[in-house]
């Protein structure tokens, strides 16, 4: 960035205009104008002046500091990725939480940090007592609220504002939710869409479809799937539905070998459990069990390099470290976690069930390996 580039940010980031930064200086509003579009520079006799005037250093104006500064941000984003990959949203908290100290006006920082307190205390339910909750929400909205505030006019904000509408409704503020989705873009085109057609070799152009296009569909098509079964206004019945069609779609591309979204086809199969429990069931509920165990199996069984048996997904390799899971816990943990909490009602209504005994023996079994 110049130092013309600077001034301007600076400028604008502390609301000031040309004008009022000419009078502090004793020179023309034309002089601050010129040095903004890199026809002039300051004098060096200058800096000193206008360092204080923005409270910065003259480093800062020359660049030197933002260069470092854009380093170390790297280096911190580099580690709590590494924090991600482990499952470890607690150590990315206490990380950034540490890092904001000395960067309180970092968008992207303050981003993860709201994100990975929505994961920790929303999704992953590590907030049970409401005074918590209520606590943890209003850091969240706080922390993407002055990300929003710091970003630049140029840069892409889209990130705060997703995880303000994700956090807006898992805590029922829809109408919040609504105005901030609503203020986002409409994109009508994506790199996704149009990549591949720049693409002279036929088989690259292949992979980019492939491992983009049909595979984000895929992902987002399983989402949504989700969202749908979680809504309220839905029977059992009509659950049981949405994740067999859920199933049918991911069975649909991947064919006979789902690999790592035996993960999904596992969730499906306890949830679809579980509605058969509410239904009388019982029977089925526990064959349905046994598969979701199934699925965790082949999950974590599934071989360190993936080939997919549909020409569809014939470019696509998948590797064990590529599909790393977002918890520490196995889907052996997760599945007996699911089994054994008391609202499920599973171990109240199976106790005795030479099947049901067996399978626990197994799961427990796999988790003290």
């Amino acid at each position: 960035m110049t130092i013309g580039a600077t001034i301007k940010q600076l400028r604008q980031e502390q609301d000031i205009t040309q004008e009022q930064l000419a009078d502090a200086l004793g020179i023309t509003s034309r002089a601050v104008s010129q040095w903004e579009t890199d026809r002039t520079a300051p004098d060096i006799s200058q800096l000193p002046a206008l360092a204080n005037f923005f409270d910065v250093t003259t480093d800062h104006l020359l660049g030197v500091d933002i260069a470092r500064k854009e380093e170390e941000v790297g280096k911190i984003l580099d580690q709590v990725n590494k924090y991600g990959n482990e499952g470890r949203d607690d150590k990315i908290i206490e990380y950034l939480s540490e890092k904001i100290k000395k960067y309180p006006k970092e968008p992207i920082l303050l981003n993860y940090l709201a994100f990975a307190l929505d994961e920790h205390y929303f999704n992953h339910k590590n907030a049970d007592d409401e005074k918590l909750k209520k606590e943890k929400s209003e850091q969240i909205i706080s922390l993407c609220e002055r990300a929003l505030k710091y970003y630049k006019p140029t840069e892409d904000n889209s990130f705060a504002k997703q995880t303000l509408v994700y956090h807006y409704q898992e805590i029922g503020e829809l109408d919040k939710a609504r105005e901030i989705a609503e203020s986002l873009p409409i994109i009508a085109c994506t790199r996704d869409m149009l990549y591949s057609i720049t693409l002279k070799d036929d088989k690259e152009a292949l992979l980019a479809n492939q491992s983009s296009l049909l595979w984000s569909f895929l992902q987002m098509m399983h989402r949504v799937f989700i969202r749908i079964y979680e809504s309220p206004q839905y029977t059992i019945e009509q659950k049981i539905e949405i994740l067999d069609a859920d199933d049918a779609l991911i069975r649909l591309i991947t064919g006979e070998k789902p690999n790592f979204y035996n993960e999904k086809l596992k969730d499906n199969a306890a949830s679809r459990a579980r509605c058969l429990l509410h239904l009388g069931e019982n029977e089925k509920a526990l064959d349905m069990l046994e598969k979701a165990y199934d699925y965790a199996d082949k999950f974590e069984n599934r071989p360190d390099i993936m080939h997919y048996t549909p020409c569809w997904l014939s470019e696509i390799v998948g590797t064990r470290e590529e599909h790393f899971k977002t918890v520490t816990d196995t889907n052996y943990d997760e599945l007996y976690e699911f089994i054994t909490k008391p609202q499920n009602k599973f171990c109240e209504l199976f106790k005795g069930n030479n099947r049901f005994e067996l399978l626990m023996e197994k799961l427990k079994e796999k988790i003290s390996k």
